[in-house]
Formats: C-alpha cells, structure tokens, sequence
C-alpha cells in the first residue's frame, strides 16, 4: 500500500495535471495506494504525521511507504511531518518550480520513471537532512535553509501575481528573477556573527544573505554550494557579505554554475554546527518554506536520515 500526498496546486495548479496522468499509470500497474489532496502546508504534515505514527511499525512491522508529487516545498512539509524516519521510505515525483531536491539527486521527473522506482527495480537510498532552530521552534530541511535577501525574495514568490502565469507558460524561474532584481534596489545590509563548531565568532559586517545546503542547488538550479554531499554529516555554507550591491548582482549569473566560489564578498564554510546573529530580525526559509523573521538561527544535521526510492542509473 502506498500514501500518496499530492499537492494539486504545485507550479500554479500543474500538479492537479500531472496527478490525472499519474493516477492512470498507477492504476494500469495495479498499484494499491490511498491518496492525499493537500490544501496547505499545515495539512500536508499532519496527514504525513498521521501515516507515520511511530506506533504503527510496532503493530504490523511494516514500513511507511510515501508518494509525493509536488515542489520542494511540498516534500518539505512531509518531511517534517514524518514521525517515524527509520521506517518511512520516500518516493518524490517532482512537480514544483525549483524541483533542486530532484535535481541534486538526480530523481526524473518522468511517471514512468516514478512507477519503476516503486517497484522492484527501485532502490532505497539516504540522504541526511538539517534542522533549523529558530525562536522556540524548529525545522527539518532536505535542501537548504537561509536567512536574509534569499528567504525574502521566496517569501514574495508564494504571492506574486505574475507567477501563475508564467508557470503555465514554462517560465516560473523568471518570477524570481525579477524579485531579485526589484528587491536589491532597496536591500539594507546589516551585520551578523557566524559562530562555526567552537570556533571564535566571524563578523561580517554588511551581510547580506547566508545559504546552509545540504545538496548543491536551490533556488532553481543555482549552485550555491557545488560541494554540498549530504552522507558527510556536514551543512555547506555560502555567505554573501561585504561588497556592493552592483557587484553581489553579478554573482548570480556565475552561480548559476558554481562558479561564484572564490569571488570577492563569497565566504563559503563548512561545519557540523552553525549560528548566525544577525544585527536586526530577518525572513528565515526552509527549502523555500517561510519561517518567519529572526536575529538568531541555529542550524545542525539531523540524526537520523530520510529514505527515499529512486530508479537505478
């Protein structure tokens, strides 16, 4: 039996699609499974907490097999709600605007792909996950967590009024784009501490935006961190500080490749545990998922990892 979690307005309602699409593969496989129509990030974790109840495995030994067709955000929201990672397996059929989670592990898209990897062909792999720690809450992430001009450029994507339509017309990496680009005009630097481990404090003092991966890209496809490897037990830091705001612009088009490491105002680090104090309360995001404002995040890996299924290469 699997739980399948869908969210039907996924890339400006191009989930409910593909979802009609997939039900038709699924069923001419005569695969058995119930599935979950998500109408907010709240009930997408609690129908996941309710599948994966730690109590259940104790009952019928059986793992907690998951489906999920949506964006980045939408996996982040099941993540989260898994109450039982040891005996949960994930399988992603991404359906987002990012999709980096799919991108960085290499996960197609393709419902074909997504039935083989649910059958025998597929194999389990693991892949660590971060928590953020902020005020007195916290959250899982699968691809990156970040504080500043990054997590506020998604905090207006999830409301800007062009983003359907250029969705529907294949161009949803634009809505970004064009925040960005708005957004740096009127961008106030403040400062911030970076406490690494046990290491004395690194201040910085017009900060801008810090990125803490787990997988390479976020952001869709902007590698930020290119050596981020989720089975080291460490989160990649790209910090962007210290230079103008003319100059931070023309960072971006090198990210694109991973080709911004080792440029003036990139500080990239690497570290078991992280804080960041920052001089004022700023927009905080896990995988794309707005957290609030924050001075202070503190940020660790998991200890245990999500399973997730994946076709063979």
């Amino acid at each position: 039996m699997y739980h399948i979690i869908v969210n039907p307005n996924a890339r400006s309602g191009l989930g409910k699609n593909k979802w009609k699409l997939f039900k038709q593969e699924l069923d001419r496989a005569g695969i058995t499974y119930i599935v979950y129509f998500t109408k907010s990030a709240a009930d997408t974790t609690s129908y996941t907490r309710s599948i994966t109840d730690s109590c259940l495995y104790k009952h019928n030994a059986t793992c907690n097999r998951i489906i999920v067709l949506g964006g980045d955000g939408t996996l982040n929201c099941v993540i989260n709600g898994i109450d039982d990672l040891e005996h949960t397996v994930v399988t992603y059929l991404p359906a987002g605007t990012s999709n980096d989670f799919a991108r960085a592990l290499h996960i197609p898209g393709s419902l074909s792909d997504t039935i083989r990897a649910i059958s025998v062909q597929g194999k389990t792999h693991t892949a660590d996950l971060g928590v953020a720690h902020f005020g007195q809450k916290s959250r899982r992430f699968a691809v990156s967590s970040g504080i500043g001009y990054d997590a506020d450029i998604c905090r207006e994507a999830l409301h800007a009024p062009a983003k359907d339509l250029l969705n529907h017309l294949g161009l949803g990496k634009l809505t970004y784009v064009a925040i960005a680009l708005k957004q740096l005009i009127s961008l106030k630097s403040v400062s911030c501490d970076l406490y690494l481990d046990d290491k004395p404090p690194i201040h910085i003092k017009h900060f801008y935006f810090a990125a803490f991966m787990q997988q390479p890209f976020e952001g869709g496809g902007f590698a930020f961190c290119p050596r981020a490897n989720d089975k080291d037990g460490l989160l990649d830091i790209c910090l962007i500080g210290n230079i103008s705001k003319l100059y931070a612009l023309s960072l971006f088009p090198l990210a694109a490749k991973g080709l911004h490491i080792g440029r003036r105002g990139v500080h990239y680090y690497r570290a078991r545990s992280i804080r960041i104090v920052t001089s004022k309360p700023l927009c905080v995001h896990t995988d794309g998922e707005i957290c609030g404002d924050y001075k202070e995040l503190t940020l660790t890996t998991c200890n245990r990892q999500l399973q997730y299924r994946n076709t063979e290469k």
